[in-house]
Protein backbone atom coordinates (compact mmCIF):
# COMPACT_ATOMS: atom_id res chain seq x y z
CA UNK A 1 0.00 0.00 0.00
CA UNK A 2 1.17 3.08 1.00
CA UNK A 3 4.87 3.31 2.26
CA UNK A 4 6.32 6.31 4.09
CA UNK A 5 9.96 6.38 3.53
CA UNK A 6 11.98 8.83 5.04
CA UNK A 7 14.18 11.01 3.31
CA UNK A 8 17.28 12.81 4.76
CA UNK A 9 17.77 16.34 5.93
CA UNK A 10 13.78 16.54 5.46
CA UNK A 11 13.83 17.86 8.95
CA UNK A 12 16.41 20.73 8.83
CA UNK A 13 14.56 21.85 5.76
CA UNK A 14 11.12 21.56 7.95
CA UNK A 15 12.45 23.08 10.36
CA UNK A 16 13.99 26.37 8.03
CA UNK A 17 10.66 26.82 6.70
CA UNK A 18 8.95 27.34 10.38
CA UNK A 19 11.47 29.92 11.44
CA UNK A 20 11.43 31.53 8.23
CA UNK A 21 7.52 31.49 8.55
CA UNK A 22 7.84 33.16 12.30
CA UNK A 23 10.26 35.83 11.28
CA UNK A 24 7.88 36.68 8.70
CA UNK A 25 5.18 36.48 11.06
CA UNK A 26 6.87 38.96 13.67
CA UNK A 27 7.64 41.41 11.02
CA UNK A 28 4.29 41.37 9.88
CA UNK A 29 2.92 42.49 13.58
CA UNK A 30 5.73 45.12 13.73
CA UNK A 31 4.38 46.64 10.44
CA UNK A 32 1.08 46.18 11.79
CA UNK A 33 1.41 47.49 14.97
CA UNK A 34 3.41 50.27 14.06
CA UNK A 35 0.73 51.23 11.24
CA UNK A 36 -1.77 51.10 13.79
CA UNK A 37 0.29 53.48 16.02
CA UNK A 38 0.76 56.39 13.10
CA UNK A 39 -3.55 56.26 12.49
CA UNK A 40 -3.50 56.63 16.35
CA UNK A 41 -1.54 59.46 16.63
CA UNK A 42 -2.59 60.98 13.75
CA UNK A 43 -6.20 60.61 15.12
CA UNK A 44 -5.58 62.17 18.37
CA UNK A 45 -3.58 65.29 16.70
CA UNK A 46 -6.79 66.01 14.99
CA UNK A 47 -8.83 65.77 17.80
CA UNK A 48 -6.26 67.79 19.66
CA UNK A 49 -6.14 70.52 16.89
CA UNK A 50 -10.19 71.14 16.71
CA UNK A 51 -10.32 70.87 20.44
CA UNK A 52 -11.40 74.38 22.07
CA UNK A 53 -12.75 72.71 25.32
CA UNK A 54 -16.20 73.80 24.92
CA UNK A 55 -18.90 73.77 21.81
CA UNK A 56 -17.72 76.24 19.16
CA UNK A 57 -20.21 78.98 18.74
CA UNK A 58 -19.17 80.50 15.72
CA UNK A 59 -19.33 77.59 13.69
CA UNK A 60 -22.27 76.43 15.46
CA UNK A 61 -23.79 79.75 14.64
CA UNK A 62 -22.14 79.75 10.84
CA UNK A 63 -24.11 77.32 9.93
CA UNK A 64 -26.95 77.87 10.92
CA UNK A 65 -29.67 78.10 8.57
CA UNK A 66 -32.53 80.20 10.37
CA UNK A 67 -35.29 80.07 7.49
CA UNK A 68 -34.71 76.68 5.97
CA UNK A 69 -37.78 75.34 7.50
CA UNK A 70 -40.26 78.73 7.38
CA UNK A 71 -38.82 80.26 4.28
CA UNK A 72 -37.46 77.47 2.34
CA UNK A 73 -34.52 79.45 2.27
CA UNK A 74 -31.00 77.56 2.80
CA UNK A 75 -28.78 79.63 3.14
CA UNK A 76 -26.49 80.13 6.31
CA UNK A 77 -25.46 83.22 8.27
CA UNK A 78 -22.29 82.51 6.84
CA UNK A 79 -23.46 82.87 3.68
CA UNK A 80 -24.68 86.31 4.01
CA UNK A 81 -23.00 88.02 7.01
CA UNK A 82 -19.60 87.60 4.71
CA UNK A 83 -21.66 88.33 1.44
CA UNK A 84 -22.52 92.05 2.86
CA UNK A 85 -20.32 92.31 5.78
CA UNK A 86 -16.61 93.31 4.47
CA UNK A 87 -14.17 91.31 6.69
CA UNK A 88 -16.76 90.03 9.22
CA UNK A 89 -15.34 89.41 12.56
CA UNK A 90 -16.72 86.30 14.34
CA UNK A 91 -16.48 86.58 18.38
CA UNK A 92 -18.22 84.13 20.69
CA UNK A 93 -18.31 84.46 24.29
CA UNK A 94 -20.61 82.38 27.30
CA UNK A 95 -22.26 83.17 30.05
CA UNK A 96 -23.04 80.08 31.87
CA UNK A 97 -24.91 77.87 29.08
CA UNK A 98 -25.58 80.41 27.13
CA UNK A 99 -22.94 80.90 24.28
CA UNK A 100 -23.59 84.75 22.12
CA UNK A 101 -21.97 85.00 18.73
CA UNK A 102 -20.58 88.53 17.64
CA UNK A 103 -20.21 89.39 14.14
CA UNK A 104 -18.87 92.85 13.48
CA UNK A 105 -17.74 94.98 10.64
CA UNK A 106 -18.64 97.55 7.90
CA UNK A 107 -21.46 97.20 6.09
CA UNK A 108 -20.27 96.77 2.03
CA UNK A 109 -21.18 99.59 -0.09
CA UNK A 110 -20.90 101.91 3.22
CA UNK A 111 -19.07 103.51 5.99
CA UNK A 112 -21.60 102.35 8.65
CA UNK A 113 -20.67 100.25 11.26
CA UNK A 114 -23.23 96.95 12.37
CA UNK A 115 -22.55 94.50 15.05
CA UNK A 116 -25.05 91.57 15.13
CA UNK A 117 -25.20 89.51 18.17
CA UNK A 118 -27.13 85.64 18.33
CA UNK A 119 -27.55 83.96 21.45
CA UNK A 120 -27.17 80.01 21.02
CA UNK A 121 -29.05 78.71 24.11
CA UNK A 122 -29.61 74.77 24.82
CA UNK A 123 -32.89 73.48 24.13
CA UNK A 124 -35.03 73.25 27.25
CA UNK A 125 -36.56 69.91 26.77
CA UNK A 126 -33.38 68.23 24.48
CA UNK A 127 -29.50 68.99 25.63
CA UNK A 128 -28.52 68.30 22.14
CA UNK A 129 -30.37 70.54 20.62
CA UNK A 130 -29.79 74.74 20.91
CA UNK A 131 -32.28 77.66 20.17
CA UNK A 132 -30.15 80.23 17.81
CA UNK A 133 -32.10 83.54 17.94
CA UNK A 134 -30.75 86.66 16.72
CA UNK A 135 -30.57 89.04 20.13
CA UNK A 136 -29.71 92.45 18.28
CA UNK A 137 -28.64 94.47 16.09
CA UNK A 138 -26.48 97.88 16.29
CA UNK A 139 -25.38 99.90 13.71
CA UNK A 140 -22.77 102.74 13.94
CA UNK A 141 -22.39 102.47 17.58
CA UNK A 142 -26.28 103.57 18.19
CA UNK A 143 -27.96 101.41 21.54
CA UNK A 144 -29.03 97.93 20.03
CA UNK A 145 -32.26 97.30 18.61
CA UNK A 146 -34.77 95.12 19.98
CA UNK A 147 -34.82 91.35 19.22
CA UNK A 148 -37.72 91.97 16.82
CA UNK A 149 -35.98 94.26 14.94
CA UNK A 150 -32.71 92.63 14.67
CA UNK A 151 -34.81 89.88 13.02
CA UNK A 152 -36.60 91.60 10.56
CA UNK A 153 -33.11 93.11 9.55
CA UNK A 154 -31.79 89.52 9.11
CA UNK A 155 -34.53 88.45 7.33
CA UNK A 156 -34.59 91.18 4.57
CA UNK A 157 -30.28 90.68 4.62
CA UNK A 158 -31.32 86.84 3.72
CA UNK A 159 -33.83 87.62 1.04
CA UNK A 160 -31.61 90.09 -0.50
CA UNK A 161 -28.80 87.66 -0.61
CA UNK A 162 -31.71 85.23 -2.15
CA UNK A 163 -32.79 88.04 -4.99
CA UNK A 164 -28.56 87.75 -5.40
CA UNK A 165 -28.50 91.75 -4.49
CA UNK A 166 -24.79 92.60 -4.45
CA UNK A 167 -24.92 94.56 -1.49
CA UNK A 168 -27.71 95.61 0.95
CA UNK A 169 -25.88 99.43 2.00
CA UNK A 170 -29.14 101.25 0.60
CA UNK A 171 -31.29 99.47 2.95
CA UNK A 172 -28.91 101.22 6.15
CA UNK A 173 -29.35 104.46 4.24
Amino acid sequence: MFWSKRVEGSQTGNTAFTDNKQIQKKKFNKLKFTLYSIIAIVVMLTIAANWEGSTNYVATVENHKPLSESQGITLTYANVLNKYIDSPKWESRESGNVGFVDISGTIKGSDKKIGIKIKVSPMPNDSKRVSIKPESITLNGNSPSTQAAAEQILLYMFLACKRGEADVAYYFD
